[in-house]
């Protein structure tokens, strides 16, 4: 078994060509045309891996989507793999982070996140193939493209594709130190419309409803949401409101970024923040929820799993979470097993020193590919 770490460390420079095929084809989440190049791409990789179907879903505003599927009439339930290929880094940024190998690290904009490990899951799948090992049951690609804005075209095929699944395969990056990802706080991102009414301020001050002052005083209560030390964080990141120096503000817009552990705690702060109500009579206060992510709550027996087979492929696997969400945040509060932080080891994601750890990617190779094998 020890040998299947061996056959992807002897392929180190072809998983290194595919990443700098991937990096050297930016995508942007926002830029459709050049994503749509990167996809292009991978659909004919994927072709090559021997994939017996692989179906286009063309998006309007962001890349479209790869769905492919091996062995679909295998008896098993099916594994799932999530992956997406939008960055956060604008078209041109290879300008400024070209891509380089040094000091045993590869740089480049989206290497990390999450490129790095689309090359891991891909090298597994291929292996196995060529190996005549893969597990007998459905394997699903699902390819996205609007992962680092909330998934918001992608979330309803993700969770339709997860329904039947017996296990989620997110190659997010690792943490920092090189562990998966076993947990990871949600996320809600709401909209506080505050309404008042304008007057002259100095000629009929009395006459309005101060909408800065009501805002003033909904934040207050917004902010003891906040409940850090059980990793509940709420909290105010943007603010516009008022017309002019000499009139009473009639409206104020305000975004709030929520964040829970537990899906108890986000339904908690959901109840909170749609219970606010006026402080100023004649104020009209509403707060919706424009988008939200379920957390992904810790299950010590997936992590108890993935951890005894990596010991036997001579991986040791650590575990850790993060405050940040992924597409495995779907799938986890569905209830399907979920393992996220598969992917490459580096750091300085979504930055300028955006890197991969070049031995990482055989070692996740090896881990993706055990797990397939032995789950």
């Amino acid at each position: 078994m020890s040998n299947l770490l061996d056959y992807f460390r002897s392929r180190r420079s072809q998983m290194l060509d595919l990443l700098t095929e991937m990096v050297a084809r930016e995508s942007f989440t926002r830029d459709k045309g050049k994503v749509d190049q990167l996809v292009d791409f991978l659909e004919a990789k994927i072709r090559t891996l021997g994939a017996q179907s692989i179906r286009r879903i063309p998006q309007s505003d962001v890349g479209d989507i790869l769905h492919a599927t091996w062995n679909p009439n295998a008896p098993g339930k099916p594994y799932l793999f999530l992956v997406h290929i939008d960055t956060v880094h604008p078209i041109g940024a290879l300008s400024s982070m070209p891509i380089r190998c040094e000091d045993g690290r590869f740089y480049g904009p989206g290497a990390l996140d999450m490129k790095g490990g689309v090359v891991s899951a891909l090298e597994a799948i291929q292996a196995l193939r060529e190996r005549g090992q893969m597990p007998n049951r459905p394997l699903h690609l699902l390819v996205t493209t609007d992962e680092e804005i909330g998934s918001p075209r992608s979330e309803a095929l993700i969770k339709a594709t997860a329904a039947d699944c017996a296990l989620a395969l997110v190659p997010e990056p690792a943490t920092k130190e090189g562990a998966i990802k076993t947990w990871r706080k949600g996320g809600g991102k709401y909209e506080l419309v505050i309404e008042g009414r304008a007057s002259h301020a100095g000629i009929a001050p009395q006459e309005g409803i101060n909408a800065i002052i009501e805002f003033a005083q909904q934040a207050l209560e917004i902010n003891r949401l906040n409940d850090l030390k059980y990793g509940t964080s709420v909290s105010v990141t943007m603010v516009e409101g008022g017309s002019a120096g000499n009139v009473i503000p009639a409206r104020v817009t305000a975004q709030i970024d929520t964040r829970a552990l537990t899906i108890e705690a986000m339904d908690g702060l959901h109840a909170a923040l749609g219970n606010l109500y006026p402080k100023m009579p004649g104020a009209i206060v509403t707060c919706q929820r424009k988008h939200h992510r379920p957390p992904m709550e810790r299950r010590p027996d997936l992590f108890e799993k993935a951890a005894a087979i990596g010991e036997r492929y001579g991986l040791t696997i650590y575990e850790d979470g993060a405050g940040g969400g992924s597409d495995g945040n779907f799938t986890a509060a569905m209830g399907i097993p979920t393992l996220d932080g598969l992917g490459a080891h580096g750091d300085g994601a979504h930055t300028a020193h955006e890197h991969v750890i070049i031995d990482s990617l055989p070692r996740q190779a090896t881990l993706i590919a055990a797990i397939l094998l032995e789950w």
